[in-house]
């Protein structure tokens, strides 16, 4: 039976209920457009009266979500965890790849990177055209990001000015937000973020990074890629998502860094980087 309408694309027909939380609200999904969502208001719990001549037992302190950044990072792997053996012959596959195959920067790409560096800029985010904002989701020069279909309704359900009210707001948290880069990443893709555009998931929000800091991150937009990456180049076997330590957001930040320490140099910039990546894990 249905429960609620969808907020997203608006139905009723598809929407069940999944669980009802501790506090009383609901979590239901929509199949038509695969939407989650929690409504409902929150139940304050009831307060139990103490037993006679008992004293009450004292408050438990509650664990953290997430694991501090500092103590989980030692747990991700480093270039001195790859084999002497994986090194040299990834070190041979580059530069067999520098010497005999011919790489020419896209000019469109360049292009594409640079105007959308200004968009995402502090100083151009606010400036920035809508249909900018919106040809960036579904536009796949320099990245493909997958099917747009679920930011397509969400720009439609939610109109152009709201649509682009949001992409700004998600990228200025994830660009400019506080606290560490990893765990706003983490947020965003989570869909913890009250702001947050719908269908600007993981491969968007990683695209953007690349554009902002062409210099740093790879135009690899999902941490399976990255992982599928790191193991077929350099036999490196990378860990799984695990929500509480591990997050989305900490993988996806640390494996693009590992990646690009691991090719090194000689590359013209990190979309020839990732072409030999994609190229070396062919060889294997």
């Amino acid at each position: 039976m249905a429960l609620i309408v969808c907020p997203l694309c608006v139905r009723e027909d598809d929407v069940f209920l999944i669980k009802t939380l501790p506090d009383g609200r609901k979590e239901a999904r929509c199949d038509d457009c695969d939407f989650t969502f929690v409504y409902g208001a929150p139940v304050e719990p009831k307060k139990e009266t103490p037993a006679p001549r008992r004293r009450a037992a004292a408050p438990k302190v509650s664990k953290p979500t997430v694991a501090p950044i500092t103590v989980v990072a030692r747990r991700f792997p480093t270039v001195e965890d790859v084999e002497p053996a994986a090194l040299e012959r990834a070190e041979a596959l580059k530069q067999t790849y520098l010497a005999d195959v011919p790489y020419t920067p896209d000019p469109l790409v360049a292009r594409h990177w640079a105007k959308f560096r200004w968009v995402f800029s502090a100083d151009g985010l606010d400036k920035a055209a809508i249909f900018d904002l919106k040809l960036f989701a579904t536009d796949p020069t320099g990245a493909a990001t997958g099917d747009p279909t679920t930011f397509d309704k969400a720009w439609v359900l939610l109109g152009e000015f709201e649509g682009a009210r949001r992409i700004r707001a998600t990228a200025h948290h994830l660009l400019r937000g506080h606290g560490v880069l990893e765990d706003r990443l983490t947020d965003l893709v989570a869909g913890d973020f009250a702001q947050a555009m719908p269908g600007w998931g993981e491969q968007l929000l990683t695209k953007t990074l690349a554009v902002a800091e062409p210099d740093r991150f790879l135009p690899v937009v999902t941490f399976d890629d990255k992982k599928a990456l790191a193991l077929a180049v350099f036999g490196l076997e990378l860990p799984v998502v695990d929500e509480t330590s591990l997050t989305i957001g900490r993988l996806a930040i640390w494996s693009n860094d590992l990646l690009v320490d691991l090719v090194g140099d000689g590359f013209a910039d990190l979309h020839h980087a990732a072409h030999f990546l994609r190229w070396a894990a062919a060889q294997s």
